[in-house]
């Protein structure tokens, strides 16, 4: 359960110095502001001071979270909360596998209840959610995660990919994007148990690189729920996004991407001009 916690702690804070970092030019001409992880993030919301983080934009990351309370998931959502009453996330962001292990049937399903709305009931953690969809959300029903923001006051999955920019400050900008990855590894479709996999995923390549081309933001953010690259050996790389998302990343300079699939914590830099850091 403590490496459970530790890992929400250390990327509750993503822009932690978005907000008053000078700029710098990487390797590639580019210029952009200092955005960095909380990498040494403290274990209790006892010493998370709001002082620390009242000129950063907080929001939360999780993944591969959706176990209906078991396996320390209601450990962390209660850790979540109490940090979260120091720092008080913008929103949170799920890179995906919301319902183990088969997904959701439909709005009304009992997992609603049960997997997310009884688990992270806190206060404060009613702000907006923010999720993509992963391999075992697909087991079931994925359109009803979309239908479920219809009624849903925090729920807020639009799409099947998405996107919203935020202001910093007056200077600084982030371009949030969610990308669907389930529909671009091939494994599933040789399985009978992904009903909803088949999408037209030539049509998702092609907003993503209208999305990261148009973008006028400081930085651009990615959330997915399979890795580009993984040091795993439960599941490791993932040959389609190497070949039809990376290279969209590397021309358009997307600063970081952020996944789940692997159940545990990475953070792969790139060799050459560090153009790009994945965490996962």
């Amino acid at each position: 359960m403590k490496r459970n916690i530790f890992l929400i702690l250390t990327i509750v804070s993503l822009i932690t110095v978005a907000s008053c970092s000078d700029k710098k030019t990487s390797s590639s001409g580019t210029s952009a502001a200092n955005v960095t992880a909380n990498a040494t993030a403290p274990k209790t919301a006892s010493t998370v001071t709001k002082k620390a983080f009242e000129r950063a934009f907080n929001f939360f990351i999780v993944s591969d979270w959706g176990w209906n309370g078991y396996k320390n998931q209601q450990k962390v959502a209660d850790a979540m909360a109490e940090v979260s009453d120091s720092i008080e996330p913008k929103f949170i962001v799920s890179c995906g596998d919301n319902f183990q292990v088969n997904g959701v049937e439909s709005v009304s399903d009992p997992l609603w209840m049960t997997n997310f709305e009884n688990v992270y009931r806190k206060p404060s953690l009613l702000c907006d959610w923010y999720p993509v969809f992963g391999n075992h959300d697909y087991k079931g029903n994925a359109q009803s995660e979309i239908d479920y923001s219809r009624i849903s006051r925090r729920w807020r999955m639009e799409s099947h990919y998405y996107t919203f920019a935020r202001k910093i400050n007056d200077s600084v900008s982030v371009r949030f994007i969610f990308i669907d990855t389930p529909p671009l590894v091939s494994e599933y479709y040789r399985s009978n148990g992904y009903p909803d996999i088949k999408q037209d995923t030539a049509k998702q390549i092609a907003w993503l690189k209208s999305t990261l081309s148009n973008s006028k933001e400081n930085w651009k953010i990615v959330f997915g729920h399979h890795p580009v690259f993984s040091a795993s050996k439960k599941h490791g790389n993932t040959p389609e996004l190497i070949n039809r998302i990376k290279p969209l990343f590397d021309q358009y300079c997307v600063q970081y991407y952020f996944c789940g699939h692997d159940h545990d914590f990475q953070l792969l830099k790139e060799k050459e001009g560090n153009k790009m850091r994945i965490y996962e």
